[in-house]
């Protein structure tokens, strides 16, 4: 019996292990947040995006939106920032982080660095997806 018994508990710890919600680690995170009337436009963010590729020649930089966070369209865009470099993910944080104060049209937007979001913690109605900005 106790032959039977450490092989079938490792094999059902490894199952467990398989479909365990993993959590994402993002280098930073951009929170759109709402003061009553929706959320900041991410074009300025986009676009500084888009020159930071440019200035770097990096092909693609992948964010994922999380969202939506709240009932007026809160959601993240949060950064893995596995293309850059180190000296290239210092500058784009900084980048970032002049930035941010700026969006406010509607609402604010934060920063936040070394964010770990797991999809367990987060709502039903709330969804990670990719894009490649």
């Amino acid at each position: 019996m106790k032959k039977f018994l450490l092989p079938t508990l490792f094999i059902l710890l490894l199952f467990a292990g398989a479909f365990a919600q993993k959590a994402n680690t993002y280098a930073v995170v951009v929170s759109f947040n709402s003061m009553c009337c929706g959320v900041p436009d991410n074009a300025p963010l986009k676009k500084l995006v888009r020159n930071f590729k440019k200035q770097y020649k990096i092909k693609s930089i992948t964010v994922d939106s999380i969202g939506p966070m709240g009932r007026e369209g809160e959601y993240y865009f949060a950064f893995r920032l596995k293309e850059l470099s180190k000296a290239q993910k210092v500058k784009f944080v900084k980048q970032l982080k002049k930035l941010a104060p700026t969006l406010k049209d509607k609402g604010s937007a934060t920063i936040e660095e070394n964010v770990e979001v797991n999809k367990a913690d987060l709502s039903s109605r709330t969804s990670i997806t990719a894009l490649k900005l």
